[in-house]
C-alpha cells in the first residue's frame, strides 16, 4: 500500500506540473493555483483531458483574434500616417519660390537661354526674370525649315522683350542658324557692349555673309572671343588688324589671316591688353605670321598653314605648339619670362619625310632656350632619334638650357611606344642637354 500511495503522489506531482507549464505558457498567473482542482489532477474525470484541450483551443483563439485586431490596427496607423504625410505634402513651402530674386536670377543664368525661358513660365513670379538674363545662349538643333521659322520668333522674342537696363555679359551661339539672324543677334549684343563672346558656326550647305564681322573686330567692350568656323565650306577672312583694345582672350578656329603687305600678317599689335592667344587650323594670305604683342603671356598653337612665325612677345610666359613640323620659328626677343612650353607634334606617315625634321625642333627649342619647365611629347623625340641613328644624317647642335628645372617626357602607353625604350628616350634627352646642366628628367607614362 505504501508503495501504490507513493506511485500516485509523484503521478498527482507530475500532472500538477504538466498543468501549471500549460497554463504559464497560455498567460495565466502560475502563482494562482486554486483552479487546480483534486479531480483534475487525480484525473478522476474522464473529461479533464477534453477541459484541457477545449482551453488552449479557446486561448489560442483569442490570441489569433487579437494578432487579427493588432494587424488591423497597425494598418489603420499607418493609412493615418499616409494621410498626415500627404497633408503634410500639400502644405509643405515651395523653397524654390522662396528664395530671393538676386540667387533665382543667379542660377537661370547658367542655362541656355531657351531652357531659361521655359523655366521662368513655371512661375508668374518668375516670368520677368527672363527678361533680365545677363548670359544668353542659343542652341539650335540641326537646320529644317519648321526649326527655322521657330527659331526665328524665339530669337525675336527674346532680344526684343529683354530689359536692357541689364548688362549683357555673355553670348554664346552653337548652332544652324542662318546669317541673318546670327547677324542680328550679333548686332544686338554689341550694340549692348557685351563682354564675352563665342560664336561656333556650323554651316556646310551654304557660306555665312557676316555683316556683322567688320563690328566684332572693332568692338570697345570685348574682354574674350571664341570664333570658330570648323564646318563651313569657305573659312572666316579676318580684317588686317584686329582693333580690340579691352580684349584679353583671343580664340580662333578655322579662319583667314589677311596680309598687311606682300608677305606679312600682322593682326594682333592693335590688341593692347591681350593675355591668351590660341590658333587652331589657321590659314592666310602670306607666308609670314608675324605675333606682336607685348602683353601676351600664353601661345597655343594647333595646326594651321605651315609658315614663317615671328614672335614679338617680350612677357610670353607659357607656349605650346601642336600639330606637323611644317613651322619656322624665330623671335625679336630672348622670351626672358618663358616659363613653360609644350611640344607635341605628328609623326609623318613614313620615315623618310622624318629627314631633317629634327633640325626644326632643335631651332624651335633655341628660341625657347630660356624655359624653365619643357615637355616634349613621343614623336619629337623620336624623330630627334631618327637622325641620331643615322649616321649620314646632319646634325643641328642643341642649345644651351641656362634656366631648366624639368624636362619632361610623354611616352604614352606601352603598346604605342614599344619600339622606342627608356634608353632610346635617354639617349635623345642626353644629345639635347648636352650643352646644359642637367635638370630633373621624367619619362611620363599614360595608362
Amino acid at each position: 500500500m505504501e508503495w501504490i500511495t507513493h506511485q500516485l503522489q509523484e503521478r498527482r506531482m507530475r500532472r500538477r506540473m504538466r498543468i501549471r507549464k500549460t497554463r504559464q505558457a497560455y498567460g495565466k498567473n502560475e502563482d494562482n493555483e486554486d483552479w487546480i482542482s483534486e479531480r483534475e489532477v487525480d484525473g478522476e474525470t474522464e473529461d479533464d483531458g477534453d477541459m484541457i484541450s477545449k482551453r488552449k483551443r479557446n486561448i489560442r483563439e483569442v490570441d489569433a483574434e487579437n494578432e487579427h485586431n493588432g494587424d488591423r490596427i497597425s494598418e489603420r496607423k499607418k493609412n493615418i500616417a499616409r494621410e498626415v504625410d500627404g497633408e503634410n505634402e500639400d502644405h509643405r513651402p515651395d523653397r524654390i519660390s522662396a528664395l530671393p530674386d538676386s540667387l533665382l536670377f543667379h542660377m537661370i543664368n547658367f542655362m541656355d537661354t531657351k531652357s531659361a525661358v521655359q523655366t521662368c513660365v513655371l512661375s508668374k513670379r518668375w516670368n520677368d526674370l527672363s527678361k533680365c538674363l545677363t548670359n544668353l545662349t542659343f542652341n539650335s538643333d540641326l537646320p529644317s525649315e519648321g526649326l527655322d521659322r521657330s527659331f526665328k520668333k524665339f530669337e525675336s522674342w527674346v532680344l526684343s522683350s529683354r530689359d536692357d537696363s541689364y548688362p549683357l555679359l555673355n553670348l554664346t551661339i552653337e548652332s544652324w542658324i542662318d546669317a541673318d539672324v546670327q547677324d542680328r543677334v550679333i548686332k544686338y549684343a554689341l550694340l549692348h557692349n557685351v563682354q564675352k563672346l563665342k560664336m561656333n558656326i556650323n554651316s556646310t550647305t551654304y557660306r555665312p555673309n557676316f555683316k556683322s564681322l567688320p563690328l566684332i573686330f572693332r568692338s570697345q567692350s570685348l574682354t574674350s572671343l571664341e570664333l570658330s568656323n570648323k564646318l563651313s565650306p569657305s573659312r572666316l577672312k579676318l580684317p588686317k588688324s584686329l582693333c580690340l583694345p579691352a580684349l584679353k582672350s583671343l580664340h580662333l578656329a578655322y579662319v583667314t589671316f589677311t596680309a598687311s603687305d606682300k608677305d606679312r600678317v600682322e593682326p594682333f599689335s592693335n590688341c593692347h591688353v591681350l593675355n591668351t592667344l590660341v590658333l587652331r587650323n589657321f590659314s592666310l594670305s602670306a607666308q609670314v605670321l608675324s605675333i606682336s604683342n607685348s602683353t601676351l603671356s600664353s601661345l597655343t598653337i594647333f595646326e594651321g598653314q605651315a609658315c614663317s612665325i615671328v614672335l614679338s612677345t617680350p612677357n610670353l610666359s607659357s607656349f605650346s605648339i601642336t600639330g606637323s613640323v611644317g613651322h619656322q620659328l624665330s623671335s625679336t626677343s630672348d622670351l626672358s619670362f618663358l616659363g613653360e612650353v609644350n611640344i607635341n607634334i605628328y609623326m609623318p606617315w613614313s620615315e623618310t619625310s622624318l629627314d631633317g625634321k629634327s633640325s626644326i625642333i632643335i631651332k624651335w627649342l633655341g628660341v625657347l632656350a630660356n624655359v624653365k619647365i619643357l615637355t616634349i611629347g613621343l614623336c619629337a623625340i623620336q624623330t630627334i632619334l631618327h637622325d641620331l641613328l643615322n649616321p649620314t644624317s646632319i646634325r643641328t647642335q642643341p642649345p644651351k638650357f641656362v634656366r631648366l628645372e624639368s624636362l619632361k617626357v610623354k611616352v604614352g602607353n606601352p603598346l604605342s611606344t614599344k619600339n622606342t625604350s627608356d634608353e632610346k628616350v635617354t639617349r635623345a634627352v642626353e644629345y639635347l642637354l648636352q650643352n646644359s646642366p642637367m635638370p630633373r628628367f621624367d619619362i611620363i607614362r599614360s595608362a
